[in-house]
């Protein structure tokens, strides 16, 4: 009697097992062929999301005459109920989802919380009511769950050259951290928007980290505007970067200065032309000495080259004039 007992006992969980997956890969078809458009709810990571279901009862009490069950769009179960009870633990819930997911016993709205990056999924209410003996379906919905993380508030810096000056290239770097789904990087620059150079990369907890690049022209001063922008949210900061001063010109030299090397250039014009002088009297009356005892032909070279001597001591005679007047 015992064993028999057991057996029936054994056939009766198999049955009941065989008879909820059946049961559940029907509802899953159904709701693929009647579900509605997909409604999309926004929750952030760490916070709680509140999933509608597509049916209401008119009291707790009532889930008795029904049969509810929350799954993923890959059909795993979230929560089960039939007959107003879990269903019995046969049916496994998926491991990600014990203690952080409640359901509603009236609206039989599902609620997940603490939100994780994995539940970014698309997930579906069935509802089955119990009429003449029978379950027929009262109402399948899908709706998707978006999840979000903030990233931090950007840092923005300037990589300015020590003592710059002028008009110099600037490298600006804008970084953020920790966020999700994938960022998008836009920027102001004195009234214009501007693009970044972006560099995206995953953390070991599957957020996005960014740092992007802008290279500038400092020629005058600058109000710089860094957005990240993920799915519908934002965060930005402000940076001023400050026109460079003028780099120095090359040194003058002063008028005093100008006026002794002057005189000094004339001076040494003046001995010169001194001493050209003296040398050609002196040579020139040695030459007439000469003459004088000695009284040779007049060679006409020599009287050319006399006058081109002559005429050489008046050009630099002029030369001194300028000089001296300037």
């Amino acid at each position: 009697m015992v064993c028999v007992a057991r057996a029936e006992l054994m056939w009766s969980g198999l049955a009941l097992k065989n008879w909820f997956w059946r049961g559940l890969f029907v509802l899953h078809f159904t709701s693929l062929v009647f579900a509605k458009e997909k409604k999309e709810f926004k929750a952030k990571l760490g916070e709680s999301a509140l999933l509608p279901c597509c049916y209401e009862l008119p009291s707790p009490e009532s889930l008795y005459n029904y049969r509810v069950y929350w799954q993923t769009i890959q059909t795993e179960v979230i929560q089960a109920y039939s007959a107003g009870k879990p269903v019995p633990d046969s049916v496994p819930v998926n491991s990600k989802y014990v203690n952080r997911t409640e359901m509603d016993l009236q609206n039989l709205t599902l609620l997940i919380s603490p939100v994780e990056l994995s539940d970014n999924n698309t997930y579906e209410c069935i509802v089955q009511v119990l009429e003449n003996g029978a379950y027929k379906r009262a109402c399948a919905k899908s709706v998707v769950l978006v999840v979000v993380a903030d990233f931090s508030k950007p840092v923005i810096s300037a990589d300015v050259p020590k003592d710059a000056c002028g008009s110099t290239e600037v490298m600006v770097n804008c970084s953020s951290h920790g966020g999700f789904a994938e960022p998008r990087v836009s920027g102001i620059l004195n009234n214009m928007s501007v693009d970044w150079q972006t560099n995206l990369s995953d953390s070991k907890d599957s957020l996005y980290n960014v740092t992007a690049k802008l290279q500038l022209n400092l020629t005058e001063d600058i109000f710089l505007t860094c957005t990240i922008e993920y799915d519908v949210y934002k965060v930005s900061s402000n940076y001023t970067l400050k026109k460079l001063k003028e780099c120095p010109s090359s040194p003058t030299p002063s008028p005093q200065g100008v006026i002794i090397a002057s005189s000094l250039v004339l001076i040494c014009i003046f001995l010169v032309a001194i001493a050209l002088l003296f040398k050609y009297f002196r040579c020139h009356g040695c030459d007439r000495l000469r003459c004088s005892h000695y009284p040779v032909p007049q060679d006409p070279a020599v009287g050319t080259e006399m006058k081109e001597g002559v005429r050489g001591v008046i050009e630099l005679s002029e030369v001194i004039s300028e000089a001296a007047s300037f």
